[in-house]
């Protein structure tokens, strides 16, 4: 079975839960998808930056679907798509989070186009793994970027209950969606992964059925419904197990996406 695309969520898919992942096989099988004229994506909620990173001992054509469909970038640095937050409407967001009920304790982050900004009290190890070209400012509001993303966490970890209220009173006007380990991004209402999956089909002329997708959570089903080769991780919700066409037969922790690239390539 040969595809023309294969795309994969990072965090809980791609990587294990140590944020490592076996660079020579990885390689090997990189190597051999451009010998075939197969494309490789990474499509996931983190920073550009952050995920340019994690492929940085990598040699070869890897292509970016950051911010979770918000940027699309190829690694020679060419933008080929993205989608802003607009000033208005994101100054919105950041007072309806620091002001309703539902939301109080909201640790937060911006994700933009000359890097990510958080406040004092939210700066600590995770954010500094996440989050690359990392400034603290004392007001989030006051920041003159692009701005891609906004995120948000809370210590009960209900993230598909936050994404609601959001969702609700922002409807059509921003997009909440469930990113992992309690984190929620809100994007633009067009964005997420399948937009930019989408995007790259239509880029390269290649039909769901000469795709490959692998997710792990909430913020992947939609771009497990663009591909015929649709893998939930074993590791995965049971949501997007539920959607998926197949399951891998390892989860993130030992090499389900790699171990399933073998059969692809």
């Amino acid at each position: 079975m040969k595809v023309a695309l294969i795309a994969s969520d990072l965090d809980g898919t791609f990587l294990r839960d140590d944020h490592g992942f076996d660079h020579a096989r990885f390689q090997a099988q990189l190597t051999k998808m451009m010998a075939n004229g197969q494309h490789f994506a990474v499509a996931s909620g983190n920073q550009l930056q952050h995920c340019i990173e994690v492929f940085d001992k990598i040699d070869g054509e890897i292509t970016y679907v950051a911010e979770n469909g918000g940027l699309v970038i190829d690694n020679h640095g060419n933008v080929l798509s993205e989608s802003l937050l607009t000033p208005t409407v994101l100054q919105e967001l950041l007072t309806f989070v620091a002001t309703a009920p539902e939301l109080a304790g909201a640790g937060a982050s911006l994700s933009g186009k000359n890097g990510a900004y958080i406040r004092p009290q939210d700066d600590n190890e995770v954010m500094q793994y996440f989050l690359s070209n990392l400034s603290v400012v004392d007001d989030l509001a006051a920041v003159d970027d692009h701005i891609y993303k906004a995120t948000f966490g809370w210590q009960d970890q209900r993230a598909e209950y936050h994404a609601d209220i959001i969702n609700a009173h922002f409807k059509g006007r921003l997009r909440a969606t469930a990113s992992g380990y309690g984190g929620l991004d809100v994007i633009a209402p067009n964005v997420d992964k399948a937009f930019g999956l989408a995007f790259l089909q239509r880029h390269w002329g290649i039909a769901a059925s000469q795709t490959a997708a692998f997710g792990d959570n909430s913020n992947d089903l939609e771009m497990l419904r663009e591909a015929d080769y649709s893998y939930a991780m074993r590791n995965a919700i049971p949501t997007v197990k539920a959607m998926a066409n197949y399951e891998t037969a390892l989860d993130n922790n030992h090499d389900g996406v790699l171990d399933t690239i073998d059969g692809l390539i």
